[in-house]
């Protein structure tokens, strides 16, 4: 993805058009990617390519209580403070009492940066599950996942899925390492926060950092 310096006269060669756009559907197709971070060993993430899409699975094991845990994945409105490609996230309950969150995100590389917009419709099985399904429609054709909690001994067990197909033009092996790295990301962070958040448990400020 980068270029190479020439190595006949020191220089870099110009990209040709063909180069140019490649780089360019790399670029758009960062979904929640900046700088990639060192992933803790504790975080483990699994790739798998559907037919037309494709479907991440990860988990991590914290040494937290499992409160502790909840409260940092039911913190909607305060993601982008602990995940870095987050740009803004906000939660918001309908006349029904639907919980829909609305998340912008940003990735990219050199000069290109694009904005992912997702509306998740929320499920939540207090302590146990959230699923979330993107019903805006906008970057997706479709976009649905969930966290699990599996409490134990030792603390907490997080497991995370996503299956997402982007509406850009993005090649499948492009979109594989991108979506792997990107989940890797998100775990690494949330499982910090997490750690964080338990050195100062009990929060005498329940769902506030």
């Amino acid at each position: 993805m980068f270029a190479r310096p020439d190595t006949k006269n020191g220089r870099t060669p110009r990209a040709g058009a063909g180069n140019r756009a490649r780089l360019l559907f790399v670029a758009l197709g960062l979904l929640l990617l900046g700088a990639p971070l060192a992933w803790a060993h504790d975080v483990k993430v699994r790739i798998d390519s559907q037919p037309r899409s494709c479907r991440v699975e990860g988990d991590f094991k914290a040494p937290v209580p499992a409160a502790v845990a909840w409260r940092v994945l039911t913190d909607y409105d305060h993601i982008a403070e602990f995940v870095h490609s987050m740009v803004s996230s906000r939660s918001e309950r309908d006349s029904s009492g639907a919980l829909h969150v609305h998340q912008v995100a940003s990735g990219g590389i050199f000069v290109f940066r694009r904005k992912v917009n997702v509306t998740l419709a929320i499920t939540e099985v207090p302590g146990e599950r959230i699923e979330f399904r993107d019903v805006l429609g906008k970057d997706f054709w479709h976009y649905h996942g969930q966290w699990r909690l599996e409490p134990d001994s030792a603390g907490v067990h997080v497991h995370y899925e996503l299956e997402a197909e982007p509406r850009m033009s993005v090649p499948r092996s492009i979109y594989r390492g991108m979506l792997k790295d990107a989940a890797g990301d998100l775990l690494n962070e949330v499982r910090g926060e997490m750690l964080k958040r338990a050195a100062n448990y009990p929060d005498p400020a329940p769902g506030r950092r």
